[in-house]
């Protein structure tokens, strides 16, 4: 017999599996997903180990119920990959695994209850559970448990355990499977067939010969009513009766690129550090024994923007699928996914699966098996893509690898797809190509020392083509910048949100046929509204943050408008009165990139101005449209958020304005200098892509900050050493290593006892463990302090090895834990 270890579907502090015994005709393989039996409920669970013996005693080892069919679904690499997950982020295993199943293959096992014997007298409650059951012959367990309310579950359980009711089990029906098309085709031979045309073309039926003939001119149709319709019922009939005509079901792709046309564009002449950096990347590509040192296949690309890291990315794809393998491309938003795409698919036509979250769950389905078949040697997507089920791994490319979305932090597993992207390399031998003009300061300090292989392209270029070919790379100038001091402009009367200075310079762009973008990383008409009357700032009721004012549109006459919540999407009248005083008099404050919009057109009239931030573009469709728009129409000025910041390449924008370059470096972050740094030199690398030289004006009301003055010069090395001096005096990562745990709960005075408590305990254990050289800090307030109406409260523990005192003191499952949190 054999034993098979399996990951459960159940809440659990520990990353541990249970020990089934597999039937003889199941066929159970590592990775399978199956439904096992655990405690009284069936669960589903992933199987992570094959053994011949348990693997430890347990007094009785209960077989695996059933396993799902199409697996497995996780490959072998994939299942070592996923125990370092939970381990590292300190989750359950079957929670990692999620992460690498296809949509709709976790569901969920339903129970239905059936009257039984009632031998004995019964509750108000229990009564009320027995007397609806009866009425409806048999009901859902969990309809059941809901209509009694607060402890209903037990009611339930213990109905069921003296026999008062029976159960049975099915299957919930999957929240997504394949979808498949009726043909009618012909079943006959054609030689047959053409017989048969003749024989009742001669005798009178024409109907019969009719039907038969158009099948035979290669036509198919997809129902019976459209062939009744056009040749009767009764000659379809006789086509059915006599087996000449088939109903067969295809399977439908939902193909999120159908209607995607791309013209095939071939490689471009290198420039002398590309080449450079592409022969050393394609060496380990290649390399018939991957090296044993894992720092000799992990590279840092840094090169300016606009310096042609996607270039090297795609010349080392094109060495990866030529030697039999498949790449991950993975980009940090759905947002950079239509332009990212329009590249790698002009390239690799046909070959290029996409994974990421602004698909419809259909298109998720199909191209998650299409991957796991093999149809693409190219996957590209944002994070989760980096789970994606391919056979053998070559490369990994992630692209702006600097950007924080690659960190998730709104649900459990919170895990780093960089990190698990190292991970996937160690385990496989796939090369790993971390890209960016702005690298995060903790991948540049591991390149310095030595931890990945260190690539540089510190010049521009500029691509041409002719008559379809690829003409060598030439370089460009970077933007020239500017910064405008704020403070003298408000010296000066002028009180505008744009500059005087960016005015004229947007004036002097457009006139010369140029584009202009405006960053401005904010949403909304306001960031806050305030009473005039009380100084009350409007906020969410749900959440500890202010209110954002949105205009019902972007037209200046427009008076009215609503108050949102960027957290939970609460939503108010921005016309209601002020619920401290009952004043009707509100100010706007901190204008966002509704009302930024709305300036541009009071300042240029005749110019069309396109906004692009998450409140227009929710999905990957409608960042495609936005951006085609820019590109496409005559629309001279492109308002956005940090959207316009990230790895666009647009030659015609030759100025780009920084509306205010202040809004990062407020935020409560130890990274706020380098979050700010980064989007400054992001953004203001869009300008002068092209043939034309670029320009940029930053306007800050902190003109000598390093950050800016660093983002303006575009000189990361200067930005990197100050801030790592900095972060070395503060002891912070990549120093030290962070760990966040936070507790959540209805009631503040609630939540920050608790808090309160595993502070003291955590304390306690560091001192008597002699875990001296890890920090507890806090608690404090989290920020926001409330959120969708939950009051949270965190601990920080900072230091070599913070997850000691977490063996130390499990924090239990009532508490987040946020392993390096962004």
């Amino acid at each position: 017999m054999q034993f098979a270890e399996v990951a459960v579907d159940f809440p659990d502090d520990h990353s541990r599996t249970f020990t089934y015994s597999i039937p003889e005709d199941l066929g159970v393989v590592v990775g399978d997903l199956v439904w096992v039996p655990f405690g009284p409920r069936t669960v589903q669970g992933v199987v992570f180990e094959i053994t011949s013996a348990p693997a430890t005693e347990v007094y009785k080892i209960r077989p695996i119920t059933a396993r799902t069919i199409d697996g497995p679904f996780i490959n072998e690499h994939l299942i070592r990959v996923a125990r370092w997950v939970a381990e590292h982020y300190r989750t359950a295993l079957f929670t990692a695994c999620s992460l690498q199943l296809p949509p709709g293959a976790s569901s969920r096992l339903r129970t239905w209850l059936l009257p039984g014997i009632i031998d004995r007298d019964l509750t108000k409650r229990e009564r009320q559970a027995v007397g609806y059951v009866m009425e409806n012959d048999r009901a859902p367990k969990k309809r059941v448990v809901r209509r009694l309310g607060l402890g209903g579950t037990q009611i339930v359980d213990r109905l069921m355990r003296q026999r008062i009711f029976h159960t049975e089990s099915d299957w919930e029906k999957p929240r997504v499977t394949a979808v498949y098309s009726r043909r009618i085709e012909l079943a006959a031979t054609e030689l047959i067939t053409r017989e048969l045309v003749a024989q009742y073309s001669e005798n009178g039926s024409r109907r019969r010969a009719e039907l038969l003939e158009w099948f035979l001119s290669g036509k198919v149709a997809q129902t019976k009513s459209t062939l009744i319709s056009q040749f009767g019922s009764a000659a379809v009939k006789w086509a059915f009766d006599e087996e000449l005509l088939k109903i067969r079901k295809i399977r439908r792709d939902r193909d999120p690129l159908a209607d995607y046309f791309v013209q095939q564009e071939f490689a471009h002449s290198p420039t002398e550090f590309q080449r450079d950096a592409i022969e050393q990347i394609c060496t380990q590509i290649l390399a018939n024994r991957p090296s044993a040192n894992p720092t000799d296949r992990q590279f840092l690309l840094h090169g300016v923007t606009g310096s042609g890291k996607t270039e090297v990315y795609l010349q080392a794809i094109e060495t990866c699928i030529a030697a039999g393998k498949q790449a991950i491309f993975l980009v940090p938003e759905i947002a950079l996914t239509p332009q990212t795409l329009q590249r790698i698919a002009s390239r690799f036509p046909g070959k290029v699966g996409i994974l990421h979250s602004g698909l419809t769950v259909g298109q998720r389905y199909d191209q998650w098996w299409r991957v796991k078949k093999g149809d693409f040697p190219i996957v590209l997507g944002s994070r989760g893509a980096v789970f994606a089920p391919i056979q053998n791994p070559g490369l990994i490319v992630i692209d702006e690898e600097h950007e924080w979305t690659y960190k998730q932090s709104d649900q459990t597993p919170r895990y780093d797809a960089r990190a698990v992207a190292e991970r996937i390399s160690n385990e496989t031998g796939a090369t790993l190509v971390l890209g960016s003009a702005t690298p995060d300061v903790s991948s540049y300090r591991s390149a310095k020392s030595g931890r990945y292989r260190l690539l540089k392209l510190p010049d521009r270029v500029i691509s041409g083509h002719v008559s379809g070919v690829s003409t060598a790379n030439s370089t460009t100038r970077m933007a020239k910048v500017e910064i405008v001091d704020m403070r003298d402009e408000r010296s000066d009367g002028h009180f505008e949100m744009l500059s005087r200075r960016l005015i004229d310079s947007m004036r002097d762009a457009l006139q010369a046929g140029g584009k202009v973008i405006l960053f401005l990383n904010r949403r909304g008409s306001a960031s806050f509204i305030q009473c005039m009357d009380c100084g009350q700032v409007r906020r969410c009721k749900r959440c500890d943050t202010s209110l954002t004012f949105h205009r019902d549109s972007d037209d200046l006459i427009t008076k009215k408008g609503k108050l949102v919540c960027h957290y939970c999407n609460y939503t108010i009248n921005a016309e209601t009165k002020c619920p401290s005083c009952g004043g009707k008099q509100m100010h706007r404050s901190a204008p966002g990139t509704q009302m930024a919009t709305e300036m541009v057109r009071q300042y240029f009239p005749g110019i069309e101005v396109v906004r692009w931030d998450s409140d227009n573009a929710k999905t990957a469709a409608d960042h495609q449209r936005i951006m085609d728009e820019f590109v496409n129409s005559e629309a001279g000025v492109l308002v956005g958020t940090q959207m316009v910041a990230k790895g666009l390449d647009i030659p015609s924008v030759t100025l780009v304005g920084v509306i205010s370059a202040d809004t990062g470096l407020a935020v409560p972050d130890f990274r706020a200098s380098e979050r700010a740094f980064q989007v400054l030199a992001q953004v203001i690398g869009r300008s002068g892509r092209g043939a034309w030289d670029g320009r940029a004006i930053i306007q800050t009301f902190n003109p000598d900050h390093y950050a800016i003055l660093a983002a303006a010069d575009q000189d990361y090395e200067l930005f990197y050493d100050t801030e790592i001096r900095l972060r070395a005096s503060q002891a912070n990562p990549p120093f030290t290593s962070m760990i966040k745990l936070t507790h959540s709960a209805g009631n503040v005075e609630v939540a920050q006892a608790q808090a309160e408590r595993m502070a003291i305990t955590l304390k306690a254990a560091r001192e008597s463990h002699g875990e001296t050289g890890t920090e507890v800090l806090g608690p404090t307030p989290g920020y926001p302090l409330k959120m969708r109406n939950m009051y949270r409260w965190q601990i920080l523990l900072k230091g070599a090895y913070p997850e000691r005192l977490l063996e130390l003191v499990p924090p239990g499952l009532l508490w987040a834990i946020d392993v390096d949190p962004a």
